[in-house]
């Protein structure tokens, strides 16, 4: 019998992987022996299993003597036997001390059973990890008679360790990669005015900001920009025909002189605007703390009134907060929106795995799951790309899922409901639902959902259910 080096959980590697988890209680030596706090750990290199034996009910003769062995044992009959654990009477145990250890491995974990007493042991070993181990069962043969061959030895089930397949879904190519870059600038125009003076306040900033948008991706030699949109917005306090021209003739007062900055062909550039920002006087009302806001609220929201009766109606009802909003709320509404759109060229692998640390919008998911592919499934790496993909699209199922079934593997199954709340409910996703029940020892949720997947076309669903069984 193989020998193998025993250690403590104190002495364990770090962050251990734990593998699918039982709630069961299984029973020993005619049920007078129950199998407690179970736990089979995958470390870096090796297996770990730690229970405890609760040995309160064992009643045992002073000259008996029990052996447990526990088996690492995989389906296709591969084993790892494990340091016994040896329980002696009375009279055993001075046996055993004298002269019937030789008898055992030297590794053998020994104890004296003290009839009525309350007594457990704990049992901690190791065994280096194998690949085969991923889908096998732990059990313990029990020697009750002392025939000391295992093969013929009552065994039992101690836990069942079955690694899931996981199952990625590739999204799907995306034909025309269409990018946006989006940013506010608040042009100070003259009062009523739609002349420009660049020089004019806070003018030479918030031109920049514009004008160095459209340059910064203008320079990417991997984007072809095709347009460019100014959206002009006034405030509602003048009449809402004169604001509409006023919107109007900024926009385009302003796109003409960025034109001239960029040099870019015109009809790459689009004018556009609206007269009142009236969404925008909302957002600022609603995170306010006016007196009578709820109010004010609902006259904003009165789309059976026009913007001019509706204005009106704030005004002269409400002339203090009126006051207050004119002054502070404002001249925030009087600001130029734009829009740069571009379209990015395909990656190779080598090339997304650069732009995924410089530039992941210009990157489809596509391109970001082959690059994850490179790296070992589970790594900080792996997890990073499908990290990134959610987060540039995290309305995206596929994204989701994907991001999903990388917090699976990790043990993260808090972080994994969230995704796959938004993961639809494609095979592939209850294929992923079915592996996190499986994981966390829910057999019959994750057998449906595995079902479901498997019906769906999901080869890995139908290798979970085989590494299941009944």
């Amino acid at each position: 019998m193989k020998r193998y080096t025993l250690l403590y959980m104190s002495a364990l590697l770090a962050a251990p992987c734990a593998l699918q988890a039982q709630t069961d209680s299984p029973r020993l030596a005619d049920n007078s022996i129950v199998v407690e706090n179970k736990k089979v750990e995958q470390t870096d290199h090796n297996l770990v299993v730690d229970l405890t034996l609760n040995m309160d009910s064992l009643h045992l003769r002073s000259n008996q003597r029990l052996v447990f062995t526990p088996i690492v044992r995989s389906t296709g009959g591969q084993e790892r036997t494990m340091p016994q654990i040896i329980v002696n009477g009375r009279k055993q145990d001075i046996s055993y001390k004298r002269y019937a250890h030789k008898d055992y491995p030297d590794d053998a974990q020994v104890v004296r059973r003290k009839n009525g007493t309350a007594q457990s042991y704990e049992y901690n070993a190791i065994v280096p990890y194998e690949e085969w181990m991923k889908n096998a069962d732990v059990v313990i043969a029990e020697d009750l008679c002392g025939c000391g061959n295992v093969e013929e030895q009552d065994q039992t089930v101690i836990q069942r360790l079955r690694t899931p397949y996981m199952a990625y879904l590739r999204p799907k190519a995306e034909a025309r990669k269409a990018r946006t870059e989006e940013g506010r600038a608040f042009i100070d125009f003259p009062v009523d005015k739609t002349t420009l003076y660049p020089d004019y306040r806070n003018n030479p900033r918030e031109l920049d900001k514009i004008v160095g948008t459209i340059n910064l991706v203008k320079e990417d030699k991997n984007v072809s920009i095709t347009g460019v949109e100014i959206h002009g917005y006034a405030s509602p306090e003048a009449p809402y025909n004169y604001n509409a021209r006023l919107a109007e003739g900024r926009a385009k007062t302003l796109t003409d002189h960025v034109k001239r900055l960029v040099n870019l062909s015109d009809n790459i550039f689009k004018v556009t605007s609206t007269p009142e920002d009236w969404e925008g006087l909302r957002q600022a009302v609603a995170s306010g703390n006016l007196d009578h806001k709820q109010q004010i609220l609902d006259i904003i929201d009165d789309t059976d009134l026009d913007p001019d009766a509706r204005e009106w109606k704030i005004k002269s009802t409400y002339p203090q907060e009126y006051r207050f909003m004119l002054d502070t709320y404002y001249p925030a509404l009087r600001h130029s929106d734009y829009v740069v759109s571009y379209t990015v060229r395909p990656f190779s692998v080598e090339e997304a795995k650069e732009i995924l640390r410089t530039k992941p919008k210009q990157l489809s998911l596509e391109e970001m799951y082959l690059v994850a592919q490179t790296y070992e499934p589970g790594s900080d790496e792996f997890n990073e790309v499908f990290q990134t993909a959610v987060r540039l699209y995290p309305q995206d199922p596929t994204a989701n899922l994907n991001a999903a079934c990388a917090e699976i593997e990790r043990g993260d199954y808090e972080a994994a409901s969230r995704y796959l709340a938004k993961a639809g409910n494609s095979p592939y996703a209850a294929h992923a639902r079915g592996v996190m029940a499986m994981k966390q020892g829910n057999d019959d949720e994750a057998r449906r959902q595995f079902t479901i997947a498997a019906q769906g076309g999901v080869k890995e669903a139908q290798q979970n259910l085989d590494i299941m069984g009944n």
